[in-house]
C-alpha cells in the first residue's frame, strides 16, 4: 500500500462529466460485462488529456475491480482487477473496502480466494492502531459486519 494522491475536486467540471459518465456506463456491469469493459475503455479515450492520466487509470482500475467482485465474475476476472487496482497508490480507507469487498466475493463466489482475501483483511487488522478514530471506527465496523456474514 503507497500513499494514495487526491483525485480532482468533484466541481472540476472535467472531472464531473468524467464521473457522470463512468456512472453511466456501470450500468452495463451486471448484466453485459464485455460491453461494460468496452463502454470504460470508450470512457478512456474521451476523457484522457482532460482528466489527470494516473486519476483517471486508478478510477478506472477501481471501477473494473468493484463492479466484478460485486457483481460475481469469474475469479480470472476478479484477481486481475484486483491486481491492476493495487498497482495504483491506494490509501488506508480504499485498500480496507477493497480487502473487504475482495473477501466477500471469495466467500460467495470462489473459496479458493479466501486465503488471499483473509491475508488483504490481516493486514486492515496491522494498520488500524495507526488510524484516527473516525476511520478507526469505521474499519472496525466493517470488520465486524465480515465477521457477522462469515457466521
Amino acid at each position: 500500500m503507497r500513499n494514495a494522491f487526491q483525485d480532482p475536486p468533484f466541481r472540476d467540471p472535467n472531472w464531473q462529466a468524467y464521473i457522470l459518465d463512468v456512472e453511466e456506463t456501470s450500468a452495463l456491469a451486471p448484466r453485459d460485462w464485455p460491453r461494460f469493459r468496452a463502454g470504460l475503455r470508450q470512457v478512456e479515450r474521451r476523457h484522457a488529456g482532460r482528466v489527470p492520466s494516473a486519476s483517471l487509470h486508478r478510477d478506472l482500475a477501481k471501477m473494473v475491480f468493484f463492479c466484478a467482485a460485486h457483481w460475481g465474475q469469474t475469479p480470472r476476472i476478479v484477481r486481475g482487477a484486483l491486481r491492476a487496482y493495487l498497482k495504483h497508490p491506494v490509501d488506508t480507507r480504499m485498500y480496507s473496502y477493497t480487502a473487504a469487498e475482495y473477501w466477500q466475493w471469495a466467500f460467495k463466489v470462489s473459496p479458493a480466494d479466501l486465503p488471499a482475501a483473509e491475508a488483504m483483511l490481516a493486514e486492515v487488522r496491522e494498520y488500524l492502531p495507526s488510524l484516527d478514530d473516525h476511520e478507526r471506527r469505521n474499519t472496525e465496523g466493517l470488520l465486524a459486519f465480515l465477521e457477522r456474514q462469515r457466521g
